[in-house]
């Protein structure tokens, strides 16, 4: 349930990263730098959701009111924090000259790719689940909603980390002190 909302948005933010190239040695993401990527992808993820879910949510579902309010704060923010996305993708791929990635097709290629990996993880059992969390976090601000995905996110990252399994998000595992 929870698990397949999580690895949705894993294969988005992992999508992102690959589509950056090969992750620059040495090259690791924040949990902030998690989190900003999550703003951005978000409102993709919970629109490829929406499809996926077409064939057993109402039509009234959270999850497929693709001109919703929410979405439509949610689309804002990642519109705010896509130059940061950049920066971030740049980051793991090796780009120094962010100016690169200023291609109008960057994003949509994102998306596109978002789009194709969370429509094959979904599997409709899970989609009342899927729809139950995003209503959940619908009346959060969609900064806080992204760093609850990112934390989501980092614990299945460091789970894997300790299990032994590759993750192809480069991240930096900040200690608490």
């Amino acid at each position: 349930m929870m698990k397949r909302a999580i690895a949705a948005t894993w294969l988005a933010l992992t999508a992102t990263a690959s589509m950056a190239a090969q992750p620059q040695t040495g090259a690791c993401l924040t949990s902030s730098e998690v989190s900003d990527l999550a703003q951005v992808i978000l409102p993709e993820a919970i629109g490829a959701a929406g499809v996926a879910c077409a064939s057993v949510l109402p039509p009234s579902a959270t999850i497929r009111q693709t001109g919703s309010t929410m979405l439509s704060r949610y689309r804002s923010e990642a519109d705010r924090a896509w130059p940061q996305a950049k920066r971030i993708i740049g980051k793991v791929g090796g780009v120094d000259d962010v100016a690169m990635l200023d291609s109008e097709l960057v994003r949509p290629i994102l998306t596109t790719m978002l789009v194709a990996q969370v429509t094959k993880t979904i599997n409709v059992r899970d989609c009342g689940s899927i729809e139950r969390i995003v209503t959940s976090l619908a009346p959060l601000p969609p900064r806080n909603t992204a760093d609850v995905v990112a934390q989501m996110l980092l614990l299945t990252i460091q789970a894997k980390t300790r299990r032994g399994e590759k993750i192809d998000l480069p991240v930096c595992f900040e200690t608490a002190k």
